[in-house]
């Protein structure tokens, strides 16, 4: 168990950055929050602080998408495959193979099972890589699955033995675990250490980016920290900063070659803030270029959602004939995908449109 008072004088300058305050690697559970921060928390889409966050309802393949665009890749476990030739090694391999399988298919509690039984065979063969490597995944299952206490002190644990290796604070395997304590930090509430996090990743990765305007990997873990930092701003009514960090993340969309649902995340934060600013013909804007990447997109998620939500915009603008047409038209798409939630919220717009209407 890894004590605080053994790590270098690199790796304390980098947790105080990130918040790390407990001196002990604790791996109990600890559910600390209901909403799991790394995918449901992503976007603001409903215009009311009840339906704000869209994820309740997210698809099972689009947390697979978050989860292997975003988890697995912290550190590349390909430079301890190059020893498959030995039988220990590759004993090891087939079980985290079989563990990475098991969480592409949502398996997490079985994927920590033979997580442990793959830690036990490189700790008998004393494979550092590879131990490293397995408490990384095993932090990231930690994250994925909201256990936020865990998934702090895993990390701890693989940035001491990164370091005892020779990374630096500003490693990218570095940057990309303290990006994710960042946002542990904020599920956890402790926002002051969450901020101080996220400004220690935009930091370094604006170094790399100068270094390497190509430089993919911290490109998208830029706009990734923008748009991260700009949420937990919004959560704390900063409406004006959170839109200016939000709008970089935006800008930089093209240059990351961001999926379309990355972008239509991002555009709904700032459609939220617009709306919250009573600017909504701004809403408008960012809620139909969102619209448009939608029809252009088969079966991307909330679309009922967005169209509802320009509805509700509408009603503020007195446009009522326009309130009900996009009101109808989310009603439509939630009813072919049984989203009663938003029926719901439909229903009540189209009953104000009603009544507003009849006057």
């Amino acid at each position: 168990m890894y004590r605080s008072t053994l790590i270098s004088h690199t790796l304390k300058n980098v947790l105080s950055h990130v918040g790390f305050i407990r001196t002990t690697a604790n791996t109990s559970r600890n559910f600390a929050c209901k909403d799991n921060i790394f995918v449901k928390q992503l976007v603001q889409l409903r215009l009311t602080e009840k339906y704000r966050r869209y994820g309740n309802n997210r698809s099972q393949e689009t947390k697979r998408s978050y989860l292997l665009a975003m988890f697995l890749p912290t550190l590349v476990h390909k430079y301890f495959f190059d020893d498959e030739e030995d039988d220990e090694i590759s004993k090891i391999v087939v079980v985290l193979k079989r563990s990475i399988l098991l969480i592409q298919q949502e398996k997490f509690d079985k994927a920590e099972q033979m997580l442990h039984i793959a830690l036990h065979q490189a700790q008998t063969v004393q494979h550092y890589d590879a131990i490293t490597y397995i408490y990384d995944v095993l932090a990231n299952v930690a994250f994925y699955t909201q256990e936020y206490h865990k998934a702090q002190n895993l990390f701890v644990i693989v940035m001491q033995r990164l370091m005892s290796k020779g990374a630096l604070e500003n490693d990218m395997r570095i940057i990309h675990i303290s990006l994710k304590v960042a946002k542990v930090m904020e599920a956890l509430g402790q926002l002051d250490e969450a901020e101080l996090g996220y400004k220690f990743c935009m930091e370094h990765l604006q170094s790399h980016i100068e270094t390497d305007p190509e430089n993919m990997d911290a490109l998208h873990a830029q706009m990734l920290t923008y748009e991260w930092y700009g949420q937990m701003l919004i959560s704390k009514s900063q409406y004006t900063e959170a839109y200016n960090y939000i709008l970089r993340a935006l800008n930089m969309v093209k240059k990351t070659d961001a999926s379309h649902e990355d972008t239509i995340d991002i555009l709904n934060n700032l459609g939220y803030i617009c709306y919250i600013q009573e600017k909504y013909d701004e809403a408008i804007k960012y809620y139909s270029a969102a619209v448009e990447i939608g029809e252009k997109v088969p079966d991307i998620p909330h679309m009922d959602i967005i169209h509802v939500n320009i509805g509700n915009i509408f009603l503020k603008k007195g446009l009522y004939k326009e309130a009900k047409n996009s009101c109808q038209q989310g009603r439509k798409i939630a009813d072919n995908i049984k989203n009663n939630d938003v029926m719901q919220e439909a229903d009540e717009c189209l009953k104000e449109v009603k009544r507003l209407l009849s006057l």
